[in-house]
């Protein structure tokens, strides 16, 4: 079984630094309606990362 911690890990940091720079550009109701959608899709993607974790 391949090992795709590193990999992910990786992909969050881009993911953080992306939203970071969106959330700069955004007045407060755009950013409060994007940040809930946030807040969806991260935990959706830790749900997999949990349920995907090595044992």
């Amino acid at each position: 079984m391949t090992n795709y911690r590193y990999y992910t890990g990786s992909l969050f940091v881009r993911e953080l630094e992306r939203l970071k720079e969106e959330y700069i550009q955004l007045d407060l109701d755009e950013m409060k309606v994007m940040m809930k959608e946030d807040i969806i899709l991260l935990e959706k993607a830790m749900d997999i990362l949990y349920r995907n974790k090595v044992y």
